[in-house]
Order: structure tokens, then C-alpha cells, then sequence
């Protein structure tokens, strides 16, 4: 049944209003214990702020796709947009008839009951899918293993509330016969929306469909059949009116996103150095030297950023050999010092790198750097692996929080660590950086090692 569907979004929009006018009065009766003339005034303009809001950010217009952490990420935006607005009317009225307590109070509630209300309302709506209401009947349309792809994903998300009626492959009809086939299917049966495989389109006959599918209100929606480039997000864009799919930058080709990131790794690593470093490179610095001869720094040729090699520097752990270019360290290697295991599995020895992040060759997180000749040849066997220089290495990594760290002997390793690698590429953002900087340090003290 797909009853019930023009009552969600009233619902969520509802539930919204509810808890912003309820958190509004406990809050202002809990502060003044009566409501004396400001309590209207302020009580309708957090209303019409909310709308305001709500009408730019568009929270409510989510797919059924989304997870709860669109929702919640699309309610909280407003949210903050909306705490940023009410209390620039605090400032700018200049008026002791608002308190600050009184806001503090709301908005405290407000960040809690959001959180319960939007993962309750996300579950009683997947509930209520599986349930077999607020459903969506689609047909889909190809000649490739799209189909069946999507078929699987919608037979194991039923909270989605999608049911394939039909497949139509337009290699078992004479032309465009299929399009014929749609058109009397759609007008015998309730089919909501069309998945359409781009690959199977026949450009004059495809209009005649989609002038159909808008005279009976179904959703068409066109299926890029690029295998080649499914790992990458697209956008529509239009030059006039020519519709242009474009491959959406990584977060951190935006220049905004590059000065945070940039301005972070300074001021961290500024910190480390002064505060850390200070005072332990002098402990570490003769313990290498009681331990073994050579120099107490290590230096390499690694690939940096856009594949541009820089020296990358370590506290010495290994005696030292003519092989230190070309053959990565393996546990229990016999090249590795007593102090030195001891540095790699703290990894101490990576510390020096902060010079690297301070002066812009490096980053505190980001994609590991390897040797030269590593890149090199892992180039050749993996297709993706040098888009994990689009961005500058790190010190520390997704990759290596999930555990793929130290060797890389193995291809499924390799393959893995890339995977997470370009994961973190395309979904960077600040708190990202700093979730793996905390999982990193956790990861030292439970004696993991790079």
C-alpha cells in the first residue's frame, strides 16, 4: 500500500514545530514561572526564524535512500542556523526582556530531544515500510547488470520502501517495441517511478517515454551505466540548457576546506613540536645513540601530493643498510635496533614527521606515504592508487585506523588500504580528522605499530 505518504513529511515537519515550541516554554517558564508580554513576541518570531530556515536548507526533502545521518546532519543544519539567528536578535535588540539563560535552556533541550525524536521517526518509518506501507512501485529498464544490482540493493533495504514490479530489457524487443510495452504496463498496473539504464536509451523515442511518464505523474530517473567511474560521485550541472554530468570534486578541492586543514596542521604540529618534542627528542636522541651507531635521523624520498617526491624524516630505527630505499621493514626484522622496535611500536619514530606538517609537505592525517619504488609498482597493479595523491600523506591515516598498517606483502592489503584511502578522500571533513587523530592515539596505547 503506498497510503500514508503525503502524511510523512507533515508528520516530521510537525514533530519539528512541537519540540521547538515545547523546549520555548519549559524553558520560559523555568526561568521567569509566569508569561508576562515577551513571551508571545519571542514565541513567534523562533517560529517564523524556523520556517525561514527550513525553506533555504530544505530538510524535509530527503530520499528514501537517506540515512540517519543525512537526517540528522540535514535537522541539526538547521538547527544551528537557527541558534546563530535568534541569539544575533538577542544581541542586536539590545533588550533585558530575553535572557540568555532562557535560549542556553531551550537549546539545550533542543539538541537532545532532536537526536531521540529523528531516530525514532527514521525508525518507525522503516518500520512502517517493512510493514508494507508507504511503498513505491518501480519498474526497471536495461540491457546490463544494473538491474540486478539494483534489485538486490531494494530486495535488501525494504525500509527504503521501493518493490521492482517489472524488468524490461530492451534487447528481447524489435526497436523500440519496449517503449510501447511501458507505457501499457504503467496504464494497467500502479508503477510509481522508472529506473532507466542510459545505456539502453534510444534518444528519439526516449522523449515520447518521458512526456508519458510526466502526463501520468510517474518519477523517471536515468541509470549512468560508467562502471568505470561508479567509485565517484556525479552532479548535474546545465551550460543553458544542455545538461552536463559533472564528477564532483573531493571536499578538499575546495579552497575553504584547504585553510582549515591547513591552519590545523600548523597550529598541531606547532604544538607538538614546542610542547612534546621539547622535551622528549632529547631522551629518544640518546637512547638511538646508546643503541646503535648511525645518524639519530632517518630520511627517505616518499610521494607527496599531485606525485611530487619530498624527503620524509623518522627517528633512525633499523642499523644501518643499503637497503633501507627498497625493502620495507617486516616484523621481527633483524635490520630493526632493540630501541628502535620499541619506537615502531609506539610509533615514536614517526614524531620528526611534524616537521613535514609544518612546513606544508605533509599533513597530520591523510593517506600514508610510501617509498618511491612502492608507488611505482603499486601503480601498475592497482588502477586507483595514485588518486590517493590527490591530497597531501598524513602521519596517520583512515586506513591505518582500521587496521591496515605496517606491510604491505599482500594485494588484498594493498587493495584494502587504497579502498580506505581514497574513503577518506572523498568524504573528508574536519571532525573526520579529528575521529582518527583520537582512534590513533588509542591505537598507541594499545601497542599497534605503522
Amino acid at each position: 500500500m503506498t497510503r500514508y505518504s503525503q502524511y510523512i513529511k507533515f508528520f516530521n515537519i510537525a514533530g519539528d514545530v512541537l519540540l521547538l515550541n515545547s523546549a520555548y516554554i519549559i524553558a520560559f517558564y523555568y526561568k521567569f514561572g509566569e508569561f508576562h508580554p515577551p513571551f508571545l513576541s519571542m514565541l513567534l518570531y523562533i517560529n517564523i526564524v524556523w520556517w525561514l530556515v527550513s525553506s533555504i536548507t530544505k530538510p524535509y526533502k530527503l530520499a528514501r535512500t537517506s540515512k540517519l545521518h543525512q537526517v540528522l546532519r540535514a535537522s541539526y543544519t538547521v538547527l544551528i542556523f537557527h541558534v546563530l539567528l535568534v541569539f544575533a536578535y538577542y544581541v542586536f535588540e539590545q533588550s533585558q526582556r530575553y535572557s540568555r539563560e532562557l535560549l542556553l535552556i531551550m537549546y539545550s533541550i533542543l539538541f537532545i530531544s532532536f537526536f531521540i525524536w529523528k531516530i525514532a521517526f527514521i525508525l518507525f518509518l522503516r518500520w512502517l515500510r517493512k510493514k508494507g506501507y508507504n511503498y513505491r512501485n518501480i519498474i526497471l529498464v536495461s540491457n546490463s547488470d544494473n538491474p540486478t544490482q539494483i534489485q538486490t540493493y531494494i530486495d535488501a533495504h525494504p525500509e527504503d520502501g521501493y518493490r521492482v514490479k517489472k524488468i524490461f530489457e530492451p534487447k528481447n524487443y524489435n526497436g523500440t517495441e519496449f517503449h510501447e510495452e511501458i507505457k501499457d504496463y504503467c496504464n494497467n498496473n500502479q508503477v510509481h517511478e522508472i529506473f532507466y539504464t542510459m545505456s539502453s536509451i534510444h534518444h528519439n523515442s526516449l522523449v515520447d517515454l518521458m512526456n508519458f511518464t510526466e502526463e501520468k505523474f510517474i518519477k523517471m530517473r536515468l541509470i549512468a551505466d560508467f562502471k568505470s567511474i561508479m567509485f565517484r560521485t556525479l552532479e548535474l550541472e546545465h551550460f543553458d540548457l544542455i545538461p552536463i554530468l559533472k564528477v564532483v570534486s573531493t571536499p578538499l578541492d575546495a579552497w575553504h576546506n584547504q585553510i582549515i586543514k591547513r591552519i590545523f596542521d600548523f597550529i598541531f604540529s606547532l604544538f607538538v613540536i614546542l610542547f612534546i618534542l621539547t622535551w622528549l627528542f632529547p631522551i629518544l636522541f640518546i637512547l638511538i645513540k646508546i643503541d646503535s651507531k648511525g645518524p639519530i635521523f632517518f630520511k627517505q624520498k616518499r610521494t607527496g601530493r599531485d606525485n611530487k617526491a619530498f624527503w620524509c624524516y623518522k627517528l633512525r630505527t633499523m642499523h644501518v643498510n643499503d637497503e633501507s630505499d627498497t625493502v620495507q621493514a617486516t616484523k621481527n626484522d633483524k635490520r630493526i635496533t632493540k630501541i628502535g622496535n620499541f619506537l615502531r611500536n609506539t610509533s615514536l619514530d614517526e614524531l620528526p614527521q611534524f616537521f613535514n606538517v609544518l612546513i606544508g609537505e605533509m599533513s597530520v592525517v591523510g593517506p600514508r606515504p610510501h617509498m618511491l619504488k612502492h608507488t611505482q609498482d603499486f601503480a601498475e597493479e592497482l588502477e586507483t592508487f595514485m588518486v590517493r595523491h590527490k591530497i597531501k600523506p598524513g602521519i596517520t591515516g583512515l586506513a591505518q585506523t582500521k587496521g591496515y598498517r605496517g606491510e604491505t606483502d599482500d594485494f588484498e592489503k594493498r587493495k584494502n588500504r587504497v579502498k580506505m584511502d581514497l574513503f577518506y578522500i572523498k568524504n573528508w571533513s574536519f571532525p573526520f580528522d579529528l575521529a582518527i587523530i583520537v582512534n590513533t592515539v588509542l591505537d598507541i596505547f594499545r601497542g599497534h605499530n605503522d
